[in-house]
């Protein structure tokens, strides 16, 4: 995607509206604190842009923006010493969204908490390790050393490029599973 500069200004515009709705819908915020969570957040977003982390970004831009948004809040919260029920946040949940949204709040905190950061590596280094082979290899081979499908096909010996998409989607879903159950544990 296109990031430049009328880009990010055009989308800050569009997002403008529904994130101040967003904010003091959700967590009662002020209009100045809605503003300054939303420069913070966008702040945060360009600085992830230049440094390549939205490169193989599943979500919506503006989905990984809110996410961004709702971490300022939630620090904002905290700082005031103001607290929120995050399951109240939630009212037609079921269980399995709100642990999935514990995790997306978890993976999307930004590079400032060094040791978040540093928790998070070595979760998933840990969890990579420990899973069964092909698993270990190909995960590592695919997302550390971007080897294509193609070549993780005949450095694995697999008969097709399908076969090894096959196994790893099969191995990432072992992944998510182990980091649920992990970061729930961390969460609780």
């Amino acid at each position: 995607m296109d990031y430049s500069h009328e880009t990010l200004n055009n989308f800050a515009s569009k997002q403008w509206e529904k994130t101040l709705a967003f904010l003091q819908g959700h967590y009662s915020l002020s209009h100045p604190d809605c503003e300054d969570v939303f420069q913070e957040a966008f702040i945060t977003l360009h600085k992830n842009i230049i440094d390549g982390k939205l490169v193989n970004m599943t979500a919506s831009l503006s989905t990984y923006f809110n996410s961004i948004c709702r971490n300022k809040a939630f620090e904002l919260l905290r700082k005031s010493g103001k607290t929120i029920n995050i399951i109240d946040e939630y009212p037609d949940a079921t269980k399995d969204e709100f642990e999935n949204e514990r995790i997306d709040r978890l993976l999307a905190l930004e590079d400032d908490d060094e040791q978040v950061e540093r928790r998070k590596s070595a979760i998933v280094l840990q969890i990579v390790k420990d899973l069964p082979e092909p698993c270990e290899s190909l995960l590592w081979g695919f997302y550390r050393d971007g080897f294509s499908m193609k070549t993780l096909a005949s450095m694995l010996n697999y008969s097709s490029e399908s076969s090894v998409k096959v196994t790893k989607h099969r191995c990432c879903d072992k992944f998510k599973k182990r980091y649920k159950e992990i970061v729930g544990k961390i969460l609780d």
